[in-house]
């Protein structure tokens, strides 16, 4: 499973309000730690043109709220879960009592998750669809796992472990797992959801931005921040189809080389900060080279390679996942910076 960071719709074009992190701790499941990839959803703007496919202006303010709790929240839960999963070896059965280092757990703002179910809520008696049902089972299932993990955390951060053998830890095992297997099933739909719901606004000011201003910057930045986002989708996972992934990348690189192409011949309307930008897209592109072609040549990870695929270093071994996903994040994070 993974997690992903989602921009947020902002208050002038292509701005956004995200978080995202580039410190690429894995997600899990119930059963065994897997890697993720923390990714962010291309920028996209307030409000969307009218069309049968973009949300009302009270949509639009409604996955705005969606997506700041989402990525108020989302990761450090999936953080928590990460640390529980380094220490207990066996997910299904728990701690042993026998364990060399007990790392306990990261806490979950519990307030915050209170105040968002609140606002979730609220934004959900406005046209409920699929996202407010996506939503709300996130929010209760994240409510849920908060409530357990500040017992457990407190239990651990304390050392109580130590004087009781461990008999309060393999109580709370069970129980606690459970939450955090829901809250993952329950994180990847809501995620997806929001997405989808992102994408039509994304498009709907794409083609608005063609049409009224023909290639230029604006437009162009926007296009290529959804051609990345559409290969991250791909590249991002454990597996994928070379062939579909290269197709991906040539997309991106076009729209990318073009961006570049512009902004030397129109140097005095490049917005402030297009040089960060156009570096992080190289970085990425690179990245994403690097990620297609250990698909495509069917590259084992060597010895040292599997080394390093843990938090904190996944991210410097050519072609992982940790990698690319990093990349993109910095990329999200210029295009942010240039309408800050």
């Amino acid at each position: 499973m993974r997690t992903r960071t989602l921009a947020g719709l902002g208050l002038v074009l292509l701005a956004t309000a995200c978080s995202k992190n580039t410190d690429n701790a894995p997600a899990t499941t119930a059963t065994q730690p897997v890697a993720a990839s923390q990714v962010q959803v291309a920028p996209v703007p307030v409000t969307a043109p009218a069309a049968a496919s973009a949300p009302t202006a009270s949509g639009s303010d409604k996955l705005q709220d969606y997506i700041a709790c989402y990525n108020q929240l989302d990761r450090n839960a999936h953080r928590s879960i990460a640390r529980y999963a380094s220490w207990v070896k066996n997910m299904e059965t728990g701690p042993s009592g026998k364990e060399n280092v007990v790392y306990g757990l990261y806490k979950i703002d519990v307030d915050e998750i209170a105040k968002c179910q609140a606002s979730f809520a609220q934004a959900g008696k406005a046209a409920p669809g699929k996202l407010d049902v996506a939503a709300t089972a996130y929010i209760n299932s994240l409510a849920e796992l908060g409530t357990l993990v500040a017992d457990a955390d407190q239990y651990y951060s304390r050392d109580n472990y130590k004087d009781d053998a461990f008999a309060k830890g393999k109580k709370m095992h069970a129980p606690l797992a459970a939450a955090m297997k829901l809250f993952e099933e329950k994180s990847n739909v809501f995620s997806d959801e929001i997405e989808a719901e992102n994408d039509k606004v994304l498009d709907a000011e794409m083609q608005q931005l063609e049409k009224n201003e023909g290639r230029q910057l604006p437009y162009l930045q926007m296009a290529l921040m959804s051609k990345a986002k559409h290969l991250i989708r791909l590249i991002g996972e454990e597996k994928f189809d070379a062939a579909t992934a290269a197709k991906a990348l040539a997309e991106y690189e076009s729209l990318t080389d073009e961006a570049i192409a512009y902004v030397k011949k129109n140097s005095e309307s490049a917005a402030s900060g297009w040089s960060s930008l156009e570096r992080a897209s190289e970085e990425y592109r690179k990245a994403a080279k690097e990620r297609v072609r250990r698909i495509r040549d069917k590259v084992p990870y060597s010895e040292g390679d599997k080394m390093m695929l843990k938090p904190g270093s996944a991210w410097m071994v050519e072609g992982s996942q940790e990698k690319v996903t990093k990349a993109y994040n910095e990329l999200i994070e210029a295009s942010n910076r240039m309408h800050r």
